[in-house]
């Protein structure tokens, strides 16, 4: 379920994004699922840099780390590997919970946030990179606006940073290197939030 959840997203996204190309698009998709980052970046198949989340707010890993991609090359010595590809995990507890969806560089689509009518913008941080000292501009949402029948007056709503606690919230950042990362939270506050994408670590990979 959480698998056809993820491809619905995904071809949604790139269905919003003009990005499609056929209509056999989304019947071409392989999703495959790895236990750990390690492992989901034996497959890529080009050399480059795979981030995740050393920083976990004090969750554990609720799901694998599912792998979704277009494009399915020949066998290597560490197996099959893939390009155009986006990575997704969740990490969760009784408190609250994350999920970080990364598209690796290279591809020629992202992952990037769904127009959502019942988000608002509470803050756009310069987000330095822990591990790297990388600083990278991000955006973050909160899921506070929920339309209502009468759209001008939700229109003029605005939302704070305790929103994304209450409500839930939605990070977006692109890292140099065209690698496009959401990070989705419930139950997190919006301090929470900017420390998983803080504590975001990278896994070189060698195509």
């Amino acid at each position: 379920m959480r698998t056809q959840r993820l491809l619905f997203f995904v071809v949604t996204v790139l269905v919003i994004g003009g990005m499609l190309p056929t209509p056999a698009f989304s019947a071409n998709a392989i999703v495959e699922s790895f236990p750990t980052w390690q492992r989901a970046a034996v497959t890529l198949n080009s050399a480059g840099n795979l981030y995740y989340p050393s920083n976990r707010a004090n969750l554990i890993q609720e799901s694998r780390i599912d792998v979704l991609a277009f494009t399915k090359n020949s066998k290597s010595a560490n197996g099959v590997r893939y390009s155009s590809m986006l990575v997704t995990a969740t990490y969760t507890n009784r408190h609250g919970s994350f999920s970080l969806m990364e598209k690796y560089a290279g591809v020629k689509w992202a992952a990037r946030r769904v127009a959502d009518p019942g988000q608002r913008v509470v803050s756009r941080q310069l987000i330095k990179m822990r591990e790297s000292g990388t600083k990278v501009k991000s955006t973050i949402y909160a899921n506070c606006a929920v339309p209502e029948i009468d759209s001008a007056i939700e229109q003029q709503k605005s939302c704070s940073r305790a929103d994304v606690k209450l409500f839930g919230g939605l990070l977006v950042m692109k890292i140099p290197g065209e690698t496009s990362i959401i990070i989705e939270s419930s139950g997190l506050s919006f301090q929470q939030l900017i420390a998983v994408s803080r504590g975001l670590k990278v896994l070189e990979v060698n195509g």
